[in-house]
C-alpha cells in the first residue's frame, strides 16, 4: 500500500492551503503582528502570510481581515519610519509611541472581531 493514499493524507496534522485552516492562518497573522510590537521580523512574516492567504479567502468574511491586516502593516511601517526619521527632533518618539499604540489597537479590534467570526466593517479605514 502506498503512503500517498487519500486516507493517509487526511491524517496529516494540518495544511494551511485547505479552507478549514484559513481562519487559523488569520489568527497566526494577528499573533505575528502582536509579536511585532517588540520584534520587527514577525510583522514582516505576518504580512507575507496575509498576502498568501488573500486569494484563498476572497469572498468570505476573512477577506476583510486580510485587507485590515495588510493595511495595518503598511500604515504602521510608514509611521515607524516617520518616527525614526524625526527622532532627532524628539517628536519622533511620540510618533513611535503613537504607532505602537495604534498597532496594538488594530490587533485587538481585528482579533476580537475574528473570534466572533464577523467581518471587519470598514477594513480600509484608519481606525
Amino acid at each position: 500500500m502506498s503512503d500517498h493514499t487519500p486516507s493517509t493524507r487526511r491524517n496529516l496534522p494540518f495544511r494551511l492551503s485547505v479552507p478549514e485552516n484559513d481562519k487559523l492562518a488569520i489568527h497566526v497573522v494577528y499573533a505575528l503582528f502582536a509579536l511585532s510590537v517588540v520584534f520587527q521580523i514577525p510583522g514582516m512574516l505576518g504580512v507575507i502570510l496575509a498576502y498568501l492567504k488573500r486569494g484563498e479567502v476572497a469572498g468570505s468574511y476573512l477577506e476583510t481581515h486580510v485587507t485590515w491586516q495588510i493595511r495595518t502593516f503598511w500604515l504602521w511601517l510608514l509611521m515607524v519610519v516617520a518616527g525614526w526619521l524625526t527622532v532627532i527632533l524628539l517628536v519622533g518618539w511620540l510618533i513611535l509611541l503613537a504607532a505602537h499604540l495604534w498597532l496594538i489597537w488594530r490587533i485587538v479590534k481585528g482579533w476580537l472581531v475574528l473570534v466572533d467570526e464577523r467581518p471587519i466593517d470598514r477594513p480600509e479605514a484608519f481606525f
